[in-house]
């Protein structure tokens, strides 16, 4: 049998609806996968669960499609987030990509001494995010968090957060010691390229809320070692 196709809307989801796809989405279901009047296909917000849709028809080129019975109902978020460091270009692209299919709560860039990607184009994340969460067979959509440098993301911790800081210089090699309650909020902090700066390391190893860990003795590019770390992650918690 032959894999509905799935398209994140923004609109509510509600049995009987019909909604009306703008330009694009409407021109990759009528042009790119070729669905004509009556095509099934999957339906999700991030709100509403999911809900089978049929090609209803078209009005000047936009595409119409008919709601009909929900499949999924919303799934919990996941109480995992990823704090990162920006990288560049398609590295970046490729860490949201399969962060987002491994499945996390939200995405929180920190920028640092040796961060040399400074500026964050949300909107183009939160694309990836969507057809990476379209094609992952996903509910929940993670969110974007705006750039914050490390003294702004010490402020932005709340009193329930566990931050699980990735570092190979650490001596404690299991996970699993750091986990003592399933329910709280867990972080995963991976730094740059090069590291962190002396004084933010000094910084981040003083703080309280900060459980350091190695994922291993290789020295690991930072999107790998992202998504390493969400994957143990993810299994210990899930």
């Amino acid at each position: 049998m032959q894999k509905k196709i799935r398209i994140f809307l923004s609109e509510r989801l509600e049995e009987n609806n019909k909604i009306e796809l703008g330009k694009d989405q409407s021109h990759y279901i009528s042009n790119v996968m070729r669905l004509k009047s009556g095509d099934e296909l999957l339906l999700f917000n991030g709100i509403d669960g999911e809900f089978l849709g049929k090609v209803a028809g078209s009005e000047k080129k936009q595409t119409i499609i008919q709601v009909h019975a929900k499949q999924r109902d919303q799934s919990k978020p996941s109480n995992i987030s990823l704090a990162f460091c920006p990288l560049k270009g398609q590295r970046l692209d490729f860490l949201i990509q399969k962060c987002t299919e491994v499945g996390l709560k939200s995405f929180i860039p920190v920028i640092s001494d040796h961060t040399i990607v400074r500026n964050v184009n949300e909107n183009r994340l939160k694309k990836i995010i969507i057809e990476s969460s379209e094609q992952s067979d996903q509910l929940h959509i993670p969110q974007v968090l705006s750039a914050l440098n490390l003294e702004e993301f010490l402020h932005f911790l709340k009193k329930e957060d566990v931050v699980l800081f990735g570092d190979i210089s650490s001596k404690n090699n299991d996970l699993t010691q750091l986990i003592e309650d399933k329910s709280k909020n867990y972080i995963l902090f991976i730094g740059p390229e090069g590291d962190f700066s002396p004084k933010e390391r000094e910084i981040i190893l003083k703080n309280v809320k900060f459980k350091s860990f190695s994922l291993g003795k290789n020295i690991l590019r930072s999107e790998t070692a992202a998504i390493a770390g969400l994957v143990l992650l993810n299994f210990l918690l899930n």
